[in-house]
């Protein structure tokens, strides 16, 4: 068998839908699959397992279909779910069990071998299957982009991820497609909660992007001070109870290793005269700014992404140093003035891991955590006394549940749901570090950090090293906030945006209206062609146009209310079928329109409260 070259219509869709995939197959090379052949003497290409000196058809030698169906017809699937398939193969059995499940089974297939997803894919022409929203794919080895594309199936509502094995293709390393099914389990855990977030609160975090700029514009990068301070210890406060015990310790450090606290730990430091040499947000929620109630800010600096809450900010302004993960307005603006992207930095559902992400930028190669308790203590306490968590009396758990895992002194300790999703994305984060990069865990009384031994205060200060200072520090940042930029004309720089958001209004609600008035008697099949409908489709072509017409520009359109309105849209399509196929494209497009409009509606009705028609 030679090396084939995907069909372009299979790469079309594979570069856009799924490019972890598409780039696993391009590095693949000139490599043949490992345990399979295709044989193409026959008028159809046939798949062939290689055992030894014998191969043999995974689908069966004499009714492929039959095979399929009879596997097909024993899975008991659950409504609104998430299967992981063990192997490509030639694609029939996924194509199959996605035309015979229900609209809320979603599947994503997992082949380990690149190679082999190439050979199918230059022989059969899977476009209609790779578009469909309801398939993924992933292959190769299961790093973090593999999963990505399960960030859809989040959005739609996927309640449970499950697995199903077809054997013959599982065979071939049952090892893998097991670790990738467990895998997916832990991955949908994290994402399915970070998505729904998303969606919720996309519209605060446009609208606190847009009150943010007039005093976060021109504050300097968080990359201006990248990898200048790997002499300098780093310490990473959480609000555990273990932070009780450090105080004495803080101290000592406080001018030999530069302190980072989230706002949750904040009060704790100052009120024992402990300063930090910074404090990080990055929720865009009011309950945050409890953190900020009632102590002492001026003397610390902020660092926060654009969409962090707007009053934190304002309390901080001409004090802060940004970031930039994903923020489209932001990047809209840098665009214009020919300015680079911001810094990303980790948001993954805990403001530490975000002070976690900040130690590696700075460079520091020795970091220390305190306060990263990440458990519910014996005697119920996972808070510090002295924070917000202690005014509301929320500083002890009111659970059980959770995961009895082991501690740092203690055999085991008992981790709930929440706090074990940041306790592995600490791991996650360690598992990747730079071979130069230490670091050490400080909490007694916490659950143990796999990378991060335990150690004691004692052996903290030796292991931190005499002779440093983190007065460098505070100086280099106060010569970048002094010398950042001021006054910048923010209206201007919005007209692109405005004119974008208004010609999509236009087109869009104008064709939703249309649709909205046709007669009923469309829909029978016999008006299939009818010239009405026709120039509806076409409509569509005009908006998908205008929405092309530029990338940047649609993403800040999208991270609005227009999210929100086309996972709406997305979960509408899978009840809208007609027999005449030419109406049910127009139905969808009227549901596509709808949606459109009122995001860019909500969008520039938003430019003009906060941009345009501000005092500030």
């Amino acid at each position: 068998m030679t090396n084939s070259k995907i069909l372009p219509a299979n790469e079309a869709v594979l570069r856009r839908r799924f490019p972890d995939a598409f780039m696993k197959i391009v590095e693949s090379g000139d490599e043949v699959p490992v345990n399979f052949t295709y044989d193409d003497s026959g008028n159809t290409p046939t798949l062939l397992m290689v055992h030894g000196e014998f191969t043999f058809c995974p689908y069966g030698e004499k009714n492929p279909k039959r095979l399929i169906e009879r596997w097909a017809s024993n899975l008991k699937l659950v409504p609104e779910s998430l299967y992981s398939l063990s192997g490509m193969g030639d694609g029939s059995h996924a194509r199959y069990l996605l035309e015979n499940s229900g609209t809320g089974i979603n599947l994503m297939v997992v082949e380990k071998d690149p190679a082999l997803l190439r050979e199918t894919l230059a022989r059969f022409d899977l476009s209609d299957l790779l578009a469909n929203d309801r398939f993924l794919i992933g292959t190769g080895e299961p790093n973090d982009q593999f999963f990505t594309p399960i960030q859809g199936a989040a959005l739609t509502g996927v309640a449970e991820v499950n697995s199903l094995t077809f054997a013959p293709l599982q065979m071939c390393d049952e090892a893998y497609y097991d670790r990738v099914r467990n895998e997916l389990a832990r991955q949908y855990l994290v994402i399915r909660p970070l998505m729904e977030v998303n969606v919720r609160t996309a519209t605060n975090l446009q609208e606190n992007t847009l009150r943010n700029l007039p005093h976060m514009f021109g504050a300097p990068d968080i990359s201006e001070l990248a990898g200048k301070f790997e002499d300098i210890p780093f310490i990473l406060i959480g609000a555990g109870p273990s932070l009780d015990e450090s105080i004495d310790f803080l101290k000592d450090m406080q001018d030999k290793a530069i302190i980072v606290a989230s706002n949750s730990p904040y009060r704790k430091l100052i009120n024992n005269g402990i300063r930090p040499h910074l404090v990080v947000t990055a929720d865009p929620m009011e309950p945050t700014l409890a953190g900020f109630q009632n102590v002492k800010l001026d003397h610390v600096p902020l660092a926060c992404p654009f969409s962090a809450y707007p009053e934190i900010v304002e309390r901080f302004s001409g004090r802060i140093v940004s970031w930039c993960t994903f923020n489209p307005i932001v990047k809209a603006l840098r665009e214009q003035r020919n300015q680079p992207e911001g810094t990303p930095i980790m948001e993954q559902g805990t403001v530490s891991g975000c002070v976690l992400d900040i130690s590696r930028v700075l460079g520091c190669t020795k970091v220390m955590f305190i306060g990263q308790d990440m458990c519910v203590r014996d005697d119920g306490r996972y808070y510090t006394d002295d924070s917000f968590y202690a005014d509301a009396g929320n500083h002890y758990a009111s659970t059980d549940k959770g995961q009895r895992l082991p501690g740092n002194t203690q055999e085991k300790v008992l981790v709930e749901p929440r706090l074990f999703v940041y306790l592995k994305t600490f791991e996650q984060f360690i598992s990747k570090k730079h071979e130069s990069v230490e670091y050490r865990n400080l909490a007694r009384t916490g659950a143990r950090i796999e990378g991060a031994p335990y150690i004691t205060y004692e052996e903290a200060t030796e292991w931190a090293g005499e002779g440093v200072s983190s007065k460098e520090f505070d100086t280099l940042l106060g010569k970048l906030l002094e010398n950042q930029e001021k006054n910048t004309d923010l209206k201007s720089l919005f007209d692109p945006i405005k004119k974008y958001a208004n010609d999509i209004l236009e087109t869009s609600l104008q064709g939703a209206v249309e649709i909205e008035l046709l007669p009923e008697k469309f829909k029978d099949v016999n008006y299939s062609d009818n010239k009405k409908l026709k120039n509806q489709l076409l409509r569509g072509a005009d908006v998908n146009k205008l929405v092309d017409s530029n990338q940047t520009l649609w993403h800040v359109l999208l991270e609005g209310r227009t999210k929100r309105e086309l996972v709406i849209y997305q979960r509408l399509l899978r009840e809208i079928v007609f027999k005449n196929k030419t109406w049910e494209s127009v139905q969808k497009n009227k549901e596509y329109f709808w949606a459109l409009s009122e995001g860019c509606h909500w969008l520039l009705n938003t430019l003009d409260d906060l941009i345009y028609n501000s005092t500030e």
